[in-house]
């Protein structure tokens, strides 16, 4: 058996600054609630906990323009990590000078800085200034083999496979999103993890008043770890905190139904020698020949 203790953040966000709130977020105030977080995820003994999307700098005014470049967050959070004993993943912007990054970086319980991921697919309006990534790391922590994929990548099922086929235990999904809608979010996230026989754990963020779109409250909270089986099996139910479980990473993935080859349906292995790669490659190299780049038209806007 290999068991360890997933931890995720609510993230507690204040109003948005306007002439009827009191507090404004800068990136220091940001860090000093991640590192709350993260302590209380070291108390209770977890072995990783999840930030959530662009945690340095949401609801910073202008945040879009302010890149990580001087590697002041990264060696923070290698701190954080070091100082509490604990895996972190922390998402954030980065810029190597050339071009502007949505990345989460994994650190390790001692501080080091093991693996990087870069957002796949931005949002339209993120990729007017947004270089999207390239790659589908996968990340050994030792105790976990883990894939990243960042809010608007999860819309792109090819994206959980690929990481299942590669040999992910646990896809991480830090997130600031508030929809389309809350039932089709919670449906996306059932269906990857069934779908590819993954442990999938969001993080999002959270208002206080909790959730309430009719008074303009739109961050849902609702950090959740979902199980390979599609089940929800902790939640902070649209509140800021922490959601934590313990799994059994060498427990059978058994959801049934899926390719019915054998009974119990051991999904891994029949994802493994059952899946089509050749062929799906195939067809989107077909469809890629004739595909009109969203980011080639935007680039000359830039």
């Amino acid at each position: 058996m290999r068991k360890i203790r997933i931890a995720t953040v609510s993230y507690l966000m204040e109003d948005s600054v306007d002439d009827r709130s009191s507090t404004a977020h800068t990136a220091e105030f940001n860090l000093n609630r991640a590192s709350k977080y993260i302590e209380e995820a070291s108390a209770a003994r977890a072995h990783i906990v999840c930030l959530p999307e662009t945690v340095t700098t949401n609801g910073v005014p202008n945040s879009n323009s302010k890149p990580e470049v001087s590697n002041a967050w990264t060696l923070f959070f290698q701190n954080q990590a070091r100082k509490y004993s604990i895996a972190v993943i922390a998402p954030f912007f980065v810029s190597d000078g050339k071009a502007t990054y949505n990345q989460a970086s994994v650190f390790n319980a001692s501080g080091n800085v093991i693996g990087n991921y870069r957002k796949v697919q931005p949002t339209g309006s993120e990729a007017r200034w947004i270089t999207p990534g390239n790659e589908f790391p996968i990340v050994d922590l030792g105790f976990a083999k883990i894939g990243m994929m960042i809010c608007m990548d999860i819309y792109f099922p090819e994206i959980a496979r690929i990481y299942a086929m590669k040999g992910a235990e646990i896809l991480f999904w830090p997130t600031t999103t508030h929809g389309p809608t809350q039932s089709g979010l919670e449906a996306q996230l059932r269906s990857r993890a069934i779908d590819n026989s993954l442990w999938i754990v969001e993080s999002n963020l959270a208002g206080y008043p909790p959730y309430a779109p009719y008074n303009g409250r739109y961050h849902p909270g609702n950090a959740r770890i979902v199980d390979f089986n599609g089940d929800i099996i902790a939640q902070t139910g649209r509140r800021g905190g922490l959601a934590t479980a313990d799994v059994d990473l060498d427990e059978r993935r058994t959801t049934a139904n899926v390719v019915l080859i054998h009974d119990p349906d051991d999904t891994r292995k029949d994802l493994e020698s059952l899946a089509r790669m050749d062929l799906y490659s195939k067809e989107y190299s077909k469809i890629a020949e004739h595909q009109q780049r969203y980011y080639n038209t935007i680039a000359k806007t830039k």
